[in-house]
Formats: C-alpha cells, structure tokens, sequence
C-alpha cells in the first residue's frame, strides 16, 4: 500500500487541491499529516475532497481545538505525538524535530519516523530507523513537496509538488 506523508500546509488551498488530485488519481488510502493545517476550515475541506484515513498531529500554527477534530469520522489525531502501525511498520509523527529527538531517545523502536516544521524536506536513515520531513505544502522556504511510503517494500521517496 502507499502512504502518503505530508506537512506545513499553512491554509494553501490551492496547493492543496494540486495535492489531493494526485492523491485521489492514485488512489492513496492513507494521509498521515505532520502539522501546521492552520484552520479548522482547511481541515473540513481536506475531509470534504479525501474520503480516506488521516493519521495527523497538531502543530504551532493550527487555531483549532482537539474536541473539534475528534468528532470528525476517519482521524486518528494526537496534539503533541502519535504512533500507530500501518501494515507492520510502528511509525511515529510529531511536529518539531526537537521532540521528535526527545521521543526517539525515549523509544527508538519504529520503522519510521516523521516530523514537519521546518519546512525543507530530506531523509535519513539511522540504524535501521527512517526519519524523514516531507517538507512544506505552503511553498514557504522550498518548493511544495510531500513524501510517498510504500509500506510493501519500505521505500520512502520524496516527491515536488506540481501538476501532473
């Protein structure tokens, strides 16, 4: 299955609909968002256009309430980390790349780990852990860019965002 992993959308909306014609055109399952949605309304419009599961954390730019993303169908969301497994590979998201260290020297046991926040997107690998950030959806630092997890083959790629 592909995974998608994004971040730092920043209430681009155009940006977005870029993102999620691609997502829909290859008919992605999964998102898993890193932070920085920005606006309740931007996330409503994200469910409103992906019908599938979302997988995301809040970051130091989002305005909306837990309570609010809660009741929301298909979301599993946690404010400050979130682990959980798609088909056998343990992942864990936060938003700041300092807490993700933090929560890696607490357990470094996953297959994968993401973050956002910086908005310049790279992978690394570290004794058999894959840490990446898929960068920025906003285009605010670098180009618009989003990673692609094949959990089949535990391939991880960075993909620009443009119009296919």
């Amino acid at each position: 299955m592909k995974v998608v992993i994004f971040s730092d959308l920043h209430d681009n909306i155009p940006n977005l609909d870029i993102f999620l014609a691609w997502v829909n055109l290859h008919k992605i399952p999964k998102l898993i968002f890193c932070g920085d949605m920005a606006r309740l309304e931007t996330l409503l419009y994200l469910r409103e256009k992906f019908h599938g599961h979302l997988f995301m954390i809040n970051g130091n730019a989002d305005s909306f309430y837990a309570k609010d993303v809660r009741r929301l169908k298909n979301i599993t969301f946690d404010e400050n980390k979130l682990e959980f497994k798609i088909e056998n590979q343990k992942i864990l998201i936060t938003h700041k790349p300092a807490d993700l260290k933090k929560y890696l020297a607490e357990d470094n046991s996953y297959d994968f780990a993401f973050h956002g926040h910086t908005h310049k997107p790279w992978i690394s690998r570290q004794d058999g852990l894959i840490i990446a950030n898929p960068g920025t959806l906003s285009e605010v630092f670098s180009r618009s860019s989003f990673a692609i997890l094949d959990t089949e083959t535990g391939k991880l790629e960075l993909k620009i965002l443009e119009l296919e």
